[in-house]
């Protein structure tokens, strides 16, 4: 959607419609996520070892952390990118959008790397125990 677009829709469209086409995308992404959590326990359940289960869990809660931090970008820039629309400001608001992008991604790789570096710690803290 280009700038002109998305700022017509902003401007002329009804609220309903507005809020759809920005809350049903991010619907989707849940529903997804859900869908893989369910298939990896599912398959995982199947070998009959409640340790490979638990272990699916608690990494779920890892994913669950990068999916805030990235959530963090999405509300951030989506805000931005409003009130920079509202004040006519386009070229601002061309320029947040692969801001948001980038760091997400900058931040998903520093904490991978955080997490790889102090993988024990982390593992302690969400509650894993040795067997799982």
């Amino acid at each position: 959607m280009n700038n002109q677009k998305a700022a017509a829709l902003f401007a002329e469209a009804p609220g309903w419609k507005a809020v759809s086409l920005n809350a049903v995308p991010a619907m989707i992404a849940m529903l997804m996520v859900l869908i893989y959590n369910l298939a990896d326990t599912f398959f995982i359940g199947q070998t009959g070892d409640p340790f490979l289960v638990a272990a699916v869990s608690l990494a779920t809660s890892v994913f669950l952390l990068f999916m805030a931090v990235g959530t963090i970008f999405r509300v951030g820039g989506t805000s931005a990118i409003s009130r920079a629309i509202g004040q006519e400001k386009m070229e601002s608001a061309s320029r947040i959008n692969p801001f948001c992008f980038w760091s997400c991604i900058g931040a998903g790789i520093m904490m991978s790397a955080a997490l790889i570096l102090c993988m024990d710690l982390v593992l302690e803290l969400i509650g894993a125990s040795a067997s799982i």
